[in-house]
C-alpha cells in the first residue's frame, strides 16, 4: 500500500501543485503578499467575521471552494485520461474500501490549502459558539473531499465520469459558438480559457467590496475602502498579463493589419471595462450614501485606467513577471498617496495619460522572447 500511495501522491498531488504553482503562488500573494504584516491578522479575522455573519458572504466563499475542488477534479480526470496513464487502471484489484481510502487521502492533500483556511474559519466559528455554522463548514468540506475521491473512483473503476465532464463542459461552453469582433477577442479569450482565475479574482473583489460596504456599511471606513480598492486592481493583474500574452502569442496577425494604436488602446480598455463591471455595478447597489454618486463613474475610470497602465508597462518590460509586479506595487503605493489628495478626476487622467503614453512609445518595439 505505501508503494501505490507514493506513485499516487507522485501522479495527482506532486503533479497538481507543479502545474498549478503560479496560479497558487498569486493567490498566496494577493490574500497574503499584499497586506501589510501587521495588517494581516485583523485583515483576515475581517474577512472571516464577514463570513460567519452575513450567509451571502458565506456562499459566495462556498461557491469559491466548489469551483477549486472542480479544478482538482477536473485534474484528475485529465490525468486518467493521458494516454501513458493506463498503469493506473491496475488499481482496480485492490478492494473498492481500500481505493476509496487512498482517493481520499490524494484529494485531501489537493484541497489542502482551503481545508487549512477553513480550519480558521471553523476555529473562530466555534470561538463564537457558532457551532452549527462550525458544523456546516465541516460537512461541506469533507463532501467537496468525498466528491473528488468518488470522481476518481468511477473514472478507474466506471471510466463514466470524464466523458461526462466533457459533455457538460461542451454544453455550457457556449462561447465557442459566438461569433466575436476585434474589440471582444480579449475578453472572450478570459471567459474561455481563464475562467478560474476570473471567478475567484472576482469572489475576492467582492469579499472586499463586501466588508467596506455591507459588514462595515454603518461605520464606513474610507482609508479602509482606499487600501481594499487598490488590492482589487492588484488581484487583477494577473488577467491583464493573460490578456497581454494572449495578444501576442494568438494576436499576432493584427500588427500587420492597417490598425492605429488608439484602436488597439480602446480594444484594451473595452475589455477592462466589461471585467470591472461586476465591481461597479456592487459599489453602485450597496453604496447607501457612503460615497458620492459622482465618485463611483470616476473610480471606475481610474480602475480601467490603471489595468491600462498594467498594460503598457508589460510592453514596456517585454512580458518580464519579476518586474512587472515590481511596478504592479508601485503603482499601489503611488496610486494609494494620489487617491489620498481628493482630486479623483485628476488623478485618473493623470493614470490613463501615462498610460497611453508609455503604450505608444513601447508598444511597436515589444519583441516577445
Amino acid at each position: 500500500m505505501k508503494t501505490i500511495s507514493s506513485v499516487l501522491l507522485k501522479v495527482f498531488v506532486k503533479q497538481f501543485y507543479i502545474i498549478n504553482a503560479g496560479f497558487l503562488l498569486f493567490l498566496f500573494f494577493v490574500f497574503f503578499g499584499m497586506v501589510h504584516g501587521g495588517l494581516l491578522i485583523p485583515y483576515h479575522r475581517s474577512l472571516i467575521s464577514g463570513m460567519l455573519v452575513s450567509p451571502i458572504f458565506m456562499a459566495v466563499v462556498w461557491v469559491a471552494w466548489l469551483f477549486y475542488n472542480i479544478k482538482c477534479m477536473l485534474f484528475c480526470a485529465a490525468t486518467i485520461k493521458a494516454a501513458d496513464s493506463g498503469y493506473l487502471f491496475t488499481l482496480r484489484a485492490l478492494s473498492p474500501l481500500k481505493q476509496r481510502r487512498l482517493y481520499f487521502l490524494v484529494c485531501t492533500l489537493q484541497y489542502l490549502p482551503v481545508l487549512i483556511y477553513s480550519c480558521f474559519i471553523i476555529y473562530m466559528a466555534i470561538n463564537r459558539s457558532m457551532f452549527f455554522t462550525a458544523i456546516l463548514v465541516t460537512a461541506y468540506q469533507l463532501l467537496l473531499i468525498a466528491l473528488a475521491a468518488a470522481a476518481i473512483f468511477i473514472s478507474i473503476n466506471k471510466g463514466s465520469f470524464t466523458p461526462l465532464v466533457e459533455k457538460i463542459a461542451s454544453k455550457l461552453n457556449v462561447l465557442a459558438k459566438l461569433k466575436h469582433r476585434y474589440f471582444s477577442f480579449l475578453w472572450a479569450n478570459i471567459l474561455h480559457n481563464r475562467k478560474m482565475p476570473l471567478v475567484l479574482v472576482k469572489i475576492f473583489s467582492i469579499l472586499l467590496l463586501s466588508v467596506s460596504f455591507v459588514r462595515n456599511g454603518d461605520k464606513f471606513d474610507e482609508d479602509l475602502f482606499s487600501i481594499f480598492f487598490q488590492l482589487i486592481f492588484v488581484s487583477h493583474a494577473m488577467l491583464v498579463f493573460y490578456s497581454v500574452d494572449f495578444a501576442e502569442a494568438k494576436m499576432q496577425f493584427s500588427r500587420n493589419l492597417p490598425l492605429d494604436q488608439y484602436k488597439i488602446i480602446r480594444m484594451y480598455l473595452f475589455t477592462y471595462g466589461i471585467l470591472l463591471l461586476p465591481e461597479t455595478a456592487f459599489i453602485l447597489i450597496n453604496n447607501h450614501g457612503n460615497l458620492p454618486v459622482l465618485d463611483i463613474p470616476v473610480l471606475y475610470g481610474t480602475a480601467v485606467s490603471i489595468l491600462f497602465l498594467y498594460t503598457a508597462l508589460l510592453y514596456a518590460c517585454k512580458l518580464d513577471m519579476e518586474n512587472y509586479m515590481l511596478f504592479v506595487f508601485v503603482i499601489f503605493i503611488m496610486d494609494f498617496f494620489l487617491q489620498k489628495t481628493g482630486w479623483h478626476f485628476l488623478t485618473m487622467l493623470a493614470i490613463l495619460i501615462t498610460g497611453i503614453a508609455v503604450f505608444k512609445s513601447s508598444y511597436y518595439l515589444f519583441e516577445r522572447e
